[in-house]
């Protein structure tokens, strides 16, 4: 009876570790996949954001290339890239420390986090602070206010974007798409 219950034991062992790999093998296949899929998402959001973006002209060289760096801020965070949306803000800085010593503290404070989610909430404060400089300083074109509703536990917030295609810098790809146009400043 012993060695019937072992040998019962040992098979009943033998059939989870089996059971067990062969989960694993599918888990890595499936999180191949998601890599996968997310790339491909990646290149299609590429693809559309280029396809809808509007260009504007702007009066003043440096605010250009402010604004192209706070949108490559918000281009990284829309894809949850600490890495590089602390990179963008660092070059944000550099360019407003002259003229705009309080935003580029912002900005800043944006570079010196490897957080996404601290990132996030400083660059809500950095879009509130870019209106007063991007506003009367387009020459041409247009660039897009956007708002998305459940930011910040449903308090909502800002941001500025070059497309009127929603790209949501607040909650990356968990919620891409949430917002809208509020306003097209020209």
């Amino acid at each position: 009876m012993r060695l019937r219950s072992l040998v019962t034991l040992s098979l009943v062992a033998g059939s989870l570790v089996m059971v067990s790999c062969g989960d694993s093998k599918k888990e890595k296949e499936e999180v191949a996949e998601d890599k996968h899929e997310m790339h491909e998402h990646k290149e299609d959001m590429h693809e559309d954001m280029a396809a809808n973006e509007a260009t504007a002209s702007f009066s003043d060289e440096s605010v250009k290339q402010a604004f192209d760096q706070y949108i490559a801020v918000k281009d990284a965070l829309v894809q949850t890239d600490a890495e590089a949306a602390a990179k963008a803000a660092k070059e944000l800085k550099a360019t407003l420390e002259a003229n705009k010593p309080e935003i580029a503290k912002i900005a800043g404070n944006i570079a010196a986090s490897n957080d996404v989610n601290k990132q996030r909430e400083m660059f809500s404060k950095l879009t509130a602070e870019m209106e007063s400089v991007l506003k009367g300083a387009i020459s041409s074109g247009k660039i897009y206010k956007q708002f998305c509703p459940m930011a910040f536990e449903g308090k909502g917030d800002y941001w500025y974007s070059t497309s009127e295609q929603i790209r949501n810098p607040y909650y990356g790809d968990k919620m891409l798409k949430c917002g809208r146009v509020d306003e097209t400043i020209m």
